[in-house]
Order: structure tokens, then sequence, then C-alpha cells
């Protein structure tokens, strides 16, 4: 029978009120069961990235002393099989001791999609030293956005910079970072530390994003894992030694060789001796696709590699994580710290293998230190499918070993000889050069994402010069006046200091984060240490600049090229930075520039800017004898290091800090945050 009873108004609300009340408990519940998943294992983060399925992603890195070519190499590379084993590192085939993550090197790769939390327990397996992380490219703000400079609660202290937002992980201790992917994009990790990045301690860190997020998403087929590329000069012994040879005897400062994702063989050895026949890494393709390559650059010493594949040109689309318009050219230079998505089109008709060449430049000249890899066609039964993530995997390759070792055999033949003559055609980031035809330097390339209206202005509210030179100059850490006095010393031994504005940098005892401004001897330019005369006088100090909280920052980078050609590529941490305008006035060798000269050459209007659509980046470089203009909004609160990538420079000093912010706006470390300093005892 129906009921014709009607519902009155009071029964209706408590009926809804009930629904809402489940639908609230379901919703709790849900997080609850969420937030207690247990972290995905970082090697299952790697996926199609969609909107909305963020993860949190664990890697687990312990940092160990080890060697190359180990008893786990058994016998590579006579059984080349055996150096692809667990645990051998053959890198180019001399011995030397090392140090690296899970002995793995280059480390394991971190591949995560935007917005993800990335959670890395870094071990020091170490016997004395200490170490840090650090994130290289990820601006540690803690949201993930389209927009890397939107205001965020970041996590500063996740930086991974010792002296700066944390103190050293000491040896046998654990520390775990965690931070969110904010920026998509190629990025890299390495110790911060002493000299550790030179032997070994670094790995790619790739953020993706949804495909609709990419503005070139249509350049390229397919993103792959194994088409990461780090790039990195080598040397035959440590890098410490390396450093403490060159600044206490004259030694070199030149790398011996360089390697492709850890390994390539010597190019200087002996023909058929065991480092001439160390494998090369080798990169697949099929006919008919286009592949996004991701190049990084972990040089340590002045050698920009210049990149280039036989018979295939590379279309630019993206450098230090951010789009850019494409651009085609015949090779691109990557400098130390930068990182430079391109893509390679797989053309039909062609087969076989390629040489992918790595030249060093600068310092690696003098020993012509490069390196090569091998593009492999692989031949496939049918037509590829294209856009996916994990490559072709339903096809059946038809390449037999005996044809394969016939093309190598072929490739080996036509093995191309080093030149830093550039390939014809067009060059991008070229080294050492004025902006002109063929050869564009960054600044010449477009971004997609024209400057926010609030970087838009005439002047920026504060604008630093700042002059990058090798100084010539009575460096105490070096020297002593009275026994072996840097004035009276051979040219061979006068080795210069770096330094910017004439100023080296002495980080505190107690990291910047953690309180030890108050403790350090804070200068600039405008404020000297007192009672020195830094132009003729070595002066070390906390160099620092203070940044109100939302303030446009405009830095004028000058290389002054008074010692040398060494040009210096500048990086940036917690932020990335518009690159406006780079010139080298005089062109041609040996050209140099002061500081002076390139503030009156702005004054009077003669360094134009793009203030449209300018390349966003956080490491450039400066030109030897030239500049780069650089511009970037201050709404990252803490405390963030500028500095030369080059590593014997900035262990020797070339580096300065901004604090962006008060005190009051930068984010907090989480209770029981280790911290260090000095110990002083009046008693003693």
């Amino acid at each position: 029978m129906a009921c014709g009873c009607q519902l009155s108004g009071s029964a209706v609300a408590a009926g809804t009120m009930a629904v809402l009340v489940l639908g609230a408990a379901i919703v709790t519940l849900t997080s609850v069961i969420l937030a207690q998943e247990p972290p995905t294992p970082g090697r299952n983060c790697y996926r199609k990235c969609v909107e909305g399925d963020t993860r949190v992603c664990q890697f687990n890195f312990d940092v160990h002393p080890y060697q190359t070519m180990s008893r786990a190499c058994y016998d590579c590379p006579y059984n080349i099989t055996d150096c692809a084993r667990p645990d051998c590192i053959a890198a180019d085939g001399i011995i030397r001791r090392i140090l690296v993550i899970n002995k793995q090197m280059p480390g394991p790769p971190i591949q995560v999609c935007l917005g993800d939390r990335v959670v890395v327990n870094v071990k020091n397996l170490l016997h004395s030293d200490g170490l840090t992380m650090h994130w290289h490219g990820l601006t540690m703000r803690g949201s993930s956005t389209t927009d890397p400079d939107s205001p965020a609660e970041g996590t500063p202290y996740m930086d991974g910079t010792p002296g700066i937002t944390q103190c050293a992980i000491p040896a046998r201790s654990t520390f775990k970072y965690s931070f969110i992917a904010s920026n998509a994009g190629t990025h890299f990790y390495h110790s911060h530390a002493g000299f550790q990045r030179g032997d070994g301690v670094y790995g790619a860190l790739i953020v993706r994003e949804p495909a609709a997020n990419d503005p070139n998403r249509d350049t390229y087929d397919y993103d792959l894992s194994e088409h990461v590329i780090l790039m990195h000069d080598w040397l035959h012994i440590t890098t410490e030694d390396k450093f403490v040879f060159r600044h206490h005897s004259g030694g070199d400062d030149f790398p011996k060789s360089a390697l492709v994702n850890g390994r390539g063989a010597y190019q200087h050895a002996p023909k058929n001796s065991l480092p001439s026949l160390m494998p090369y890494s080798v990169f697949k393709v099929t006919p008919g696709n286009r592949y996004r390559l991701r190049l990084i650059s972990n040089a340590i010493l002045n050698c920009p590699f210049v990149v280039s594949v036989e018979d295939h040109p590379l279309t630019i689309i993206a450098s230090d994580g951010n789009p850019l318009v494409p651009v085609n050219a015949s090779s691109v230079v990557v400098y130390a710290g930068e990182r430079w998505d391109v893509v390679l089109t797989a053309e039909y008709g062609k087969s076989g293998h390629f040489w992918m060449s790595f030249y060093g430049g600068v310092d690696c000249v003098e020993t012509q230190a490069h390196q090569f890899a091998l593009l492999q066609y692989e031949d496939v039964v049918g037509q590829a499918v294209k856009g996916g993530t994990k490559g072709v995997t339903t096809l059946s390759p038809v390449t037999t070993q005996d044809t394969l070792d016939s093309s190598l055999r072929r490739a080996l033949d036509r093995k191309p000889t080093y030149t830093m003559v550039p390939p014809p055609g067009v060059q991008v980031n070229t080294i050492n050069s004025a902006c002109k035809d063929n050869l564009l330097c960054v600044a010449w390339l477009r971004s997609h994402h024209p400057m926010p209206q609030q970087a838009l202005v005439p002047v920026a509210n504060f604008t630093h010069y700042l002059a990058f030179e090798m100084n010539r100059v009575h460096n105490a850490l070096f020297y002593s006046r009275s026994f072996y006095n840097f004035d009276y010393m051979p040219e061979e031994q006068q080795i210069p200091t770096p330094q910017i504005n004439n100023l080296t940098f002495a980080p505190p005892a107690t990291p910047l984060l953690l309180g030890g401004a108050s403790e350090g001897n804070i200068c600039n330019v405008d404020s000297p240490p007192v009672g020195r005369q830094c132009h003729q006088d070595y002066c070390e100090c906390l160099h620092m600049y203070n940044v109100p909280l939302g303030a446009t920052v405009e830095l004028v980078l000058i290389d002054e090229g008074q010692y040398g050609d060494e040009n210096h590529p500048i990086h940036m941490h917690g932020e990335y930075f518009w690159v406006l305008a780079q010139g080298r006035p005089n062109d041609v060798d040996d050209a140099f520039i002061t500081r002076s000269q390139v503030m009156e050459m702005d004054q009077q209007g003669l360094i134009e800017r793009n203030l449209i659509d300018p390349p966003y980046k956080d490491t450039v470089t400066i030109p030897d004898g030239g500049y780069t203009v650089v511009r970037f909004t201050a709404n990252n609160p803490g405390y963030w290091l500028l500095h030369c990538h080059l590593l014997f420079h900035s262990a020797a000093g070339m580096d300065l800090v901004f604090k962006i912010g008060e005190d009051h706006d930068i984010p907090k470390p989480p209770p029981n945050f280790p911290t260090c300093g000095n110990f002083r005892n009046s008693d003693l």
C-alpha cells in the first residue's frame, strides 16, 4: 500500500545531516588510511604523470668509499658483460678511489612526478668525512605549481648546503631529506660537501609532469628513463688531491678524461690496452620516432661539453627544467650544473650505430678530454606505436648479434676526432663568444611564458654588479709571507684566488638557517671588511646580501677575464632567474673587461634587456671578458647560495648568499633538527 505520508522539514534536515556526517566520516577515514599508507619505493615512482596522482617516493642512499674496476668487475672489459655486473663501476678503466651511492656511479636515478613528496634517507658510510645532498634545480618550495614563483611555505632546510641550510651529516649517521618535487624538469642531485661531487656522489633527478602542462609535448614521441644522459669530466686521482696539488705546488687543473653515464673508453689510452677497450654508453632508438634526451653536466672543472650526434640534428626544447621555444641546432654546449633537453629524430632509412660526441672545452682543451657514446638503431617488426612513456615494448627486435657486431665495427672505424670547431650549423650556448650568426647565446633563446607583471619593471628594486675574477693576491691559505710569499713566487707558482667583487666567502660554523649569521663577519662590496684594501689584499668574510621579500633583484654578472680564459657557470639555489642579456664587447681571445666598465655601459643604456620572454634558468655562464644580466623576484624566503659551479672555484670561496625575507618569514626547521658550531670553553 502506498504511503501518502510527508516528511517534515526537521526530518529532512536530520536525514541530510546524517548523510553529511557519514560522508565526513568516510573522508576522514580515507585520509587516515592514505596517511598511513607506506611510501612507494622510489624505483616505482617512474610512471605516466596525471593530475591528482601524487605519491610519497622513498629512496635509501648509502654513501660508500669505493673504487673503479673492483673485484665486482671480474674480467671487464675482456668479457664485456662483466662490465655490467652489479657493483661494477668500470669508468674509463683507470683504477682510482671513488665515493658512490649504493655502489653505483652515477647514483640511483630519482624519477618522480610533479607534486610527489621525495623522501631520501642518506646514510653516511664514509670513514671520517661529513656530507650533504643538494637537490640541484629544486627550489624547496612547499607545494607543486606550474608557476615556480608563486609563494608557498617551503622547506629551505632541505636544500642540502653545509654552513647555509644544515650541518654536514657526520660519518656513520643518517639524515632524512623530505621535500616536494615542486618544479618539473631535468635536474640532478649531488653532494655539496668538499670535493665529493667530483668523486662520484651525484645522480639524475627528473620531475615529469602531466603532458598537458608541457608546451613542447608535440615535439617528441618518447621520454624514456634510459635517455637521461649525465656527462662528467674525470680525474685519475681523487678530486681533493688534484685541488691540493694545484694550490700547494702549482699542479695543473686539467681533467684527464670524461665519462657519459659513468663509463667510456679512455680516449688517450694505448691501442688495445684495457682502458681503450672499455664499453661506451648506448642509447637505443627505432626509426620513425622522436626521442627526448635529457642532458646533465656534472662537470667539476672548467670543461663545458659540446654535444652533438653524428648525422642527426637536435631540437632544443628546454633548459634547467623550463620549456623554450624550440630551436634547431647541430650542437649544444652544456656547462657545469646546466641541463638541456633536446629532441632527436630517429629517421627512416637509417640503421646501425652513430657517434654521440661530448667534447670538453676550455680546461679540457689542454688534455683533449672528451668522450663518446653510441646511438643504436634497433630494427623492429611493424610500425612503432607513439606516445607512450615506457617506450616500444610490444614490438620484437629483429636485429641479430651478428648485425650489431658488424655495425659496431663500422662505427668504430669512423670514430670522430676531437675538435673544438663547432659542427656546421647552429650551436646553442656557445663558449666564450659574443652572440652572433650561428653561435646562439642563452639570452637569444625565448621562453614559452612571458615574464610576470611583478618582474616587468624598467628598473629593478635592487641591482648588484658582481665581478667574478681569478685574483692574483697573497692567499694565506696557500702561501706564507715569511717563507713562500705569493709576490716572490715564479709565475707558474702564482695560483690565483677565485673571488666575487674581490671577496672570498667564509661560511660560519653554525649554518645560517640555524642562527649562524650572528657569528659571521658579514660583508659585501658596499660594506667591505674593515681596514682592508680588497682590490690588493686578500679579503675573506661572510659575503651576503639582504633582500626584502617580494623585491625584484637584478644581477649583472661580470667575468673580468683578467687571468686566463675562465668563464664561470653561475648557479643559484632557491630561485630561478630570467636571463635578460649577455655580451662580450671585445670578442677576441683573452678578452677582458672591468666591473666599472660594465657599470658605465649600463648607465649609458648600452646593455639591452629582453623583458618580454627571456629564458628562465638557475644556472648560466658568463662569457670570459663579458657579462650576463639576470633578474629574479625574491619570494622564496630563506638563505640561498649563489656560486660558481666549477668545484675548485666554489671550494676556494667564489660564493655568496642572498638572505630573502626577515627571520620571521623563513620557515623554521622541524624539531630536533641537527645543530653544530664552534665550542669555546672559557675555563680552558
